[in-house]
């Protein structure tokens, strides 16, 4: 028999979080501050997940180009207690061989592009019946019967073939590694939409800023686990959990991934090389992030660690985080430092004056959830395994998703708020449906 428990009243406001990032130390303390009694268990030896720092030359790096946007959930930016400073946006990116200021308008991508590739997706608006307006639906549009015609159809018939081939296709082979065809239609609307370049005909221009940590996010990451202390929470490191050790009187938030508790593997995930150089000059530009969309170049993003914050300037030698996505490459195949510098040379972003004195890789697992045709029925699944368990999946990979910081402090809230009233991991699936529309701003 079927017994409905209260968990509020029967664990004695008891409550387990799986993983120690950014959405289970939100979680973590949001319950602590509530009365919970919470205990966090996390796999790694130390806090953090993606958010955990790299420290390179005296420098806790960011595992790559982090930043917070001014829209951003108010929790994150008024109460996760650290003093954020707002920068100007300085992104480049490298298109059709030239530099053009990122995020993108539209006379830069017209430059980038070429006039002759302008004028062809610009007659593909005009004369193709009903293109102009399907391409404003771009995020809001949702087939009738559910279908997913997938990524490449979604985007030809939106964009057109030339804007396809000339930055949607290599961008989505870089990192997934698939052909296009095989990538579901919510890859364009979520997590390519915010970097297409044609979204600046169509969207208001004005200034961009975004805030960041004082101190780095590692900052916000002590930030975070001192909140959490503060409020009780008791985390154990080294502490890995599996479907055998879910205690049903006591509820479970769980950020980790999906596989490690529910067995199946449909859900793939892509991982990213991260590449650190130490220079031998204090800074090399202005520019904070630089964007590489282009099957040409291995890498998909370069940030200057200075120039982000306020606290990181001055320092004697300038450091460049070069991201690297496994796309259809083998995670043991490290980028070799001599090819990167050379495509970094080649790109115009390392002037020849400036040295590489040292360098550091770091392998990141897990970053980009391949969506693949059809991944929502595979989610679907392992998250109704998990209710059948008694667990609550949350964060970047709980629900499968590739999403902003606040965006993990909001599930964090959500899931906190059904929990301390009284609601169960079924009446918490109910809830999912509405962040894995999350659309991710770069």
């Amino acid at each position: 028999m079927k017994v409905n428990i209260n968990w509020a009243e029967a664990g004695k406001r008891r409550a387990r979080v799986v993983g120690a990032g950014m959405t289970g130390l939100c979680a973590a303390a949001m319950l602590g501050e509530r009365g919970w009694r919470v205990e966090v268990l996390e796999a790694a030896d130390g806090a953090g997940g993606l958010l955990r720092p790299v420290p390179f030359h005296g420098v806790a790096c960011d595992r790559g180009s982090h930043r917070v946007h001014a829209e951003a959930y108010a929790w994150l930016r008024d109460a996760a207690g650290v003093r954020w400073v707002s920068r100007p946006r300085r992104g480049m990116m490298v298109l059709g061989g030239r530099h053009v200021p990122y995020p993108l308008a539209p006379w830069s991508f017209a430059r980038g592009v070429g006039a002759r590739a302008t004028v062809e997706m610009a007659a593909g608006f005009l004369l193709r019946p009903g293109m102009l307006a399907a391409f404003r639906r771009w995020e809001s549009a949702r087939p009738a019967d559910g279908a997913d015609e997938g990524f490449e159809a979604f985007v030809r018939g939106r964009a057109g073939t030339r804007a396809y081939e000339a930055f949607y296709r290599p961008y989505a082979e870089k990192v997934w590694g698939v052909p296009p065809a095989e990538l579901s239609r919510s890859v364009a609307k979520q997590r390519v939409s915010t970097a297409a370049p044609l979204r600046g005909w169509t969207a208001a221009r004005r200034p961009q800023s975004f805030l960041y940590p004082a101190g780095g996010m590692a900052a916000l990451l002590d930030a975070l686990v001192r909140r959490a202390a503060q409020a009780g929470v008791e985390v154990r490191y080294g502490a890995r959990f599996t479907a055998a050790d879910v205690d049903p009187r006591v509820p479970t938030l769980f950020t980790g991934g999906l596989g490690a508790l529910t067995g199946q593997v449909g859900l793939e995930h892509r991982g990213l090389h991260l590449v650190f150089l130490a220079l031998d000059t204090a800074r090399v530009s202005a520019v904070d992030t630089w964007y590489l969309p282009g099957t040409e170049w291995t890498m998909g993003r370069v940030s200057e660690v200075g120039n982000f914050g306020t606290e990181r300037r001055g320092r004697a030698r300038a450091v460049l985080c070069v991201e690297v996505p496994q796309g259809r490459g083998d995670p043991a195949r490290v980028p070799h430092v001599d090819d990167v510098t050379a495509q970094l040379r080649r790109a115009g972003i390392l002037p020849a004056r400036c040295r590489v004195l040292d360098h550091h890789h770091v392998w990141v697992d897990g970053v980009y959830p391949l969506h693949r045709r059809g991944w929502r029925r595979e989610l679907a699944s392992a998250l109704e395994h998990a209710a059948g368990l008694g667990v609550l999946p949350l964060g970047r990979q709980g629900l499968f998703l590739h999403c902003n910081l606040d965006h993990c402090a909001r599930m964090a809230r959500a899931a906190v708020e059904h929990l301390d009233g009284g609601g169960d991991a079924r009446g918490w699936l109910a809830l999912v449906p509405g962040f894995l529309d999350a659309r991710v701003r770069d």
